[in-house]
């Protein structure tokens, strides 16, 4: 049997073997626990989940995320806010969905990191 161009049948491919198996993708990658074990980061998780344990600086309920402010990010300039006020998905009111309408009605990026502080002073925090 022969094709429209002339060749005949292919056969059985042969050369080269199939793609090398790929290596598992680690849990926590060698970069990550790297910097988690650095002393300074160590101090900003610690933050971050005190922050955890805070009320939503919107509306006051519990069960928060931790969202960072500001840039360059850092584990120490963090706000509790609740899935409703932070993921873009939930629509107005949501800081991911309008930063600008959100600091209106919130108050300035650094007055919500002061408040946080205070929060935490009160809590007997850091």
């Amino acid at each position: 049997m022969v094709d429209l161009a002339g060749r005949g049948p292919l056969g059985q491919k042969t050369g080269k073997p199939g793609p090398k198996p790929r290596k598992p993708i680690p849990k926590i990658s060698a970069k990550k626990r790297a910097h988690k074990a650095a002393e300074k980061a160590l101090g900003a998780w610690e933050h971050m989940e005190a922050v955890k344990g805070l009320p939503c600086m919107a509306c006051g309920c519990y069960g928060v995320e931790v969202h960072h402010e500001g840039k360059p990010r850092s584990g120490f300039n963090v706000l509790p806010l609740c899935p409703p006020h932070h993921r873009r998905e939930y629509g107005p009111g949501a800081y991911h969905y309008s930063p600008k309408a959100f600091y209106v009605v919130h108050g300035l990026s650094a007055e919500l990191l002061t408040r946080v502080a205070k929060m935490l002073e009160a809590m007997g925090g850091r």
